[in-house]
């Protein structure tokens, strides 16, 4: 009793901090709110600068929606126990995009242990989700029996395989113009001998950059040095060591490609030699991640839009017929962000 009292007179100073009813303080709290935006967004406002925590045990239930409550099961791939930064920054994004709109968000992971794959499937197989979408580090195998499992599944920064003959629909960034736009900035800054530090072999990732770079080398006739072409686990320590080793290896190069992750990595192993960046070999990233802001100097890097992917995957799933089973496929291009790593050797060597 003595906490329904307090929540009721929490209410009230909300409603006099803002000039509204009490009924009004507690329609714009719940989901689905049907307040008009500009006063809930103040409402809020005002909840959160009195430290107001409504009790889940409260009130009446919240006022149905104006559509029905969805629920969506998110497939993480991951690297053992973990998953990439850029994975998580995708995953977060699409489960506060459900969150604000009032949907259930279930999120299941795989490590690649076969065991754990197939109670996977299992789990998958009795799920009542509404919609399934799958990104992270999956084999091809194990991707392709979980489209099988979940036909018109989404995915999400993973462009598919053509290969895969059940309906599906994904959302990616044209990695390879992202390697594009990244080998160009290096050459027009006067490097030539660019180092290609990318991920796990047979990733999609891992191979549409390495397209990237090998055409744009390719179309300005400069020989593709294989030794200058490296694979890693799309780690920071990963990259240390294959940059560590390559440099041992008597391997010269004046630029590096990477990803902003593995770029911590990359600069470790030059500035333990002695390297300056980008006096020596300048780094360019892809991803746009906060960790290139937080390097010095400055990851330039190409900027990948997460949150525009988010929106356009959720949307999709928001609008697409139950009766829909065509194919399609949506990439979104990326922006080069020209920082610090990159200096031009012709402005500052």
């Amino acid at each position: 009793m003595k906490k329904n009292y307090e929540n009721a007179k929490s209410l009230t100073a909300i409603a006099e901090a803002c000039g509204v009813s009490t009924m009004t303080v507690s329609r714009a709290l719940r989901s689905n709110s049907p307040v008009k935006e500009e006063t809930r967004a103040r409402i809020v406002a005002a909840a959160e600068r009195l430290g107001y925590i409504r009790s889940p045990r409260m009130g009446r239930p919240a006022a149905p929606a104006s559509h029905a409550r969805l629920k969506i099961q998110l497939v993480a791939g991951t690297m053992g126990l973990r998953l990439p930064i850029f994975d998580s920054r995708l995953l977060i994004s699409i489960e506060q995009h459900l969150a604000e709109r009032g949907h259930e968000c279930v999120i299941r992971t795989c490590n690649g242990d076969y065991s754990q794959f197939l109670q996977l499937l299992e789990n998958i197989r009795h799920s009542d989700a509404d919609a399934t979408m799958i990104l992270g580090s999956l084999v091809p195998e194990q991707l392709r029996a979980l489209l099988e499992a979940v036909p018109e599944a989404v995915l999400l920064d993973n462009p598919g395989d053509p290969s895969i003959e059940t309906p599906y629909g994904s959302f990616a960034f044209d990695n390879v113009e992202a390697a594009r736009i990244a080998v160009r900035h290096l050459l027009a800054c006067g490097r030539s001998k660019i180092l290609l530090v990318g991920g796990i072999r047979r990733h999609f990732f891992t191979n549409e950059i390495e397209q990237g770079y090998r055409e744009t080398l390719a179309c300005r006739k400069i020989d593709i040095d294989e030794k200058l072409i490296l694979h890693t686990d799309y780690t920071s320590d990963g990259a240390y060591d294959a940059v560590s080793a390559a440099l041992k290896g008597g391997r010269s190069f004046d630029a590096v490609f990477t990803n902003d992750e593995m770029s911590s990595g990359v600069y470790r192993a030059l500035l333990e030699r002695g390297m300056t960046i980008p006096g020596d070999v300048a780094v360019c990233g892809c991803d746009g991640l906060p960790v290139g802001t937080h390097l010095f100097p400055r990851l330039t890097t190409v900027l990948l839009d997460y949150e525009a992917l988010a929106t356009m995957a959720i949307r999709h799933i928001f609008e697409k017929s139950k009766e829909s089973h065509t194919h399609y496929h949506v990439r979104i291009l990326p922006v080069l962000e020209v920082r610090e790593s990159t200096v031009c050797l012709k402005n500052g060597k």
